[in-house]
């Protein structure tokens, strides 16, 4: 007995000593190419194992890695702000890499980075001019630097006050009045000029809706989904018409029927097609939101709708397209949803691509360049769809079911709702955001990443 038990504990030992002695140590510093200054926070990504680190204030890295390495394996570097580089193992030499970042021309033509800065604890934002109602819950599209926004919730609500039918004198000076709640869905037509900071109201009229969506094709604007109130606003219709309206003749044209009827759902537009996925439909006897895992293609040529493979899943949800690759982030089924799901539009294939930090229950996105920008409730995530890397970050915007575009080096965040807690009897009051922000990109070089992981 005690020889096996020593046999065992050698063998043990061996294994052990095989393990440690097969790890390896990868290290190196990661430098600007024009200044040769070193650069912090850049992500480090070896895909084929799925690890990953990020670059301290020197601008160095190092990670331990015990599986062989095939020369066709691929070393990423990213950062915002700087082009992506990608290194074969075939091409590194020595223990210590010395690793060249280009800046991004178009993004970081001002910026000069130090070994010694300071990061910021938040993101910084700008103010832009501001729509002249708070809304959430609004279809909206960027055309050519042009945000377009259409219908909307305008719906204030004070807790423990009275509910207003029909504010006499508008509902900007209800809304002074803390002590009363008004629900009420918008029928405007509002456009930003990127350029110009400046809004305008169209004079068109379309149905009043909320938590719909719209999408662009071919000079056309789809306004589908979403619901309605009655006249006495006591009850709830999810809207079964589609508005096109006609940019360059500036009309509305009410289409076929919509199969897809439902709230807080995805829409995407890939070639000729509409893809529509998912969305809450009733509420049960319980007032809980029943979710829809059907998904729907009109072909926008011939007006035909087709019944696509079910999502997995049933729940109310956001998301971006990449290529053929539509990301669905996060969502709401009973709670707020931290899955990343993606489905192949070519194969028709559903996956899982990871966890978000925190549960999304309506999250504001935008895509550029691979990687996601995801914001609600004061957290901005980004993850690179090509390394597999998530970052989380800090900004004081507590707004909820807002949108967020990318245009020029730039997010834009606009609408949303807003929180505030009074007295523990009156309970929380929501009130809409007016509020439009920019955020230039380099503010994601200059703040403190408070998470970050590898899928």
């Amino acid at each position: 007995m005690r020889n096996s038990g020593f046999l065992f504990l050698v063998s043990l030992l061996l294994i052990f000593q095989t393990h440690i002695s097969n790890a390896q140590n990868m290290k190196g510093i990661v430098l600007e190419a024009k200044s040769n200054k070193p650069i912090a926070a850049v992500n480090v990504f070896l895909k084929a194992l799925a690890i990953g680190t990020t670059t301290d204030e020197k601008g160095e890295f190092q990670f331990k890695y015990v599986s062989k390495i095939n020369d066709k394996d691929t070393l990423y570097f990213s950062i915002i702000g700087y082009e992506t580089k990608k290194i074969p193992f075939s091409e590194l030499k020595g223990d210590n890499l010395r690793v060249l970042l280009s800046e991004n021309v178009l993004i970081l033509n001002e910026v000069t980075i130090t070994s010694n800065r300071q990061l910021k604890q938040q993101i910084e934002f700008k103010k832009l001019a501001p729509l002249k109602g708070g809304l959430y819950s609004f279809g909206s599209v960027l055309i050519e630097n042009k945000i377009w926004i259409i219908g909307g919730d305008e719906s204030y609500e004070s807790g423990g006050g009275l509910k207003i039918i029909a504010p006499v004198g508008g509902t900007n000076n209800m809304k002074m009045n803390s002590n009363y709640s008004w629900e009420g869905y918008s029928d405007k037509l509002h456009l930003y000029d990127m350029q110009e900071n400046k809004w305008t109201t169209s004079s068109l009229k379309f149905s009043k809706r909320a938590y719909h969506n719209i999408n662009y094709y071919n000079d056309k604007i789809y306004v589908l989904g979403g619901k309605r109130l009655s006249t006495n606003r006591k009850f709830e219709y999810l809207d079964d018409k589609i508005e096109v309206y006609d940019i360059k003749k500036n009309s509305i044209l009410i289409a076929n029927k919509n199969p897809h009827q439902a709230v807080n759902f995805a829409s995407f537009v890939y070639n000729d097609n509409l893809i529509v996925i998912g969305g809450s439909i009733r509420r049960n006897i319980n007032e809980e939101k029943e979710c829809s895992n059907k998904v729907h293609l009109l072909n926008l040529k011939t007006g035909l709708w087709y019944e696509l493979k079910d999502m997995p899943v049933a729940k109310e949800t956001t998301g971006v397209i990449g290529n053929h690759i539509i990301y669905l982030i996060g969502g709401f089924n009973s709670k707020p949803l931290d899955n990343i799901e993606t489905y192949n539009i070519t194969t028709g294939e559903w996956k899982i691509e990871g966890q978000l930090f925190d549960g999304v229950e309506r999250p504001a996105v935008a895509y550029n360049d691979n990687i996601i920008y995801i914001f609600e409730d004061g957290k901005i995530q980004t993850y690179n769809v090509e390394t597999k890397q998530l970052n989380m970050y800090s900004i004081d915007l507590p707004l909820n079911s807002c949108e967020m575009f990318y245009a020029n080096n730039t997010l834009y965040i606009l609408g949303g709702f807003m929180k505030t807690e009074t007295t523990e009897v009156e309970g929380s009051s929501t009130a809409p955001s007016s509020d439009l922000y920019s955020i230039d990109l380099r503010e994601f070089n200059r703040a403190v990443i408070y998470d970050s992981k590898n899928f």
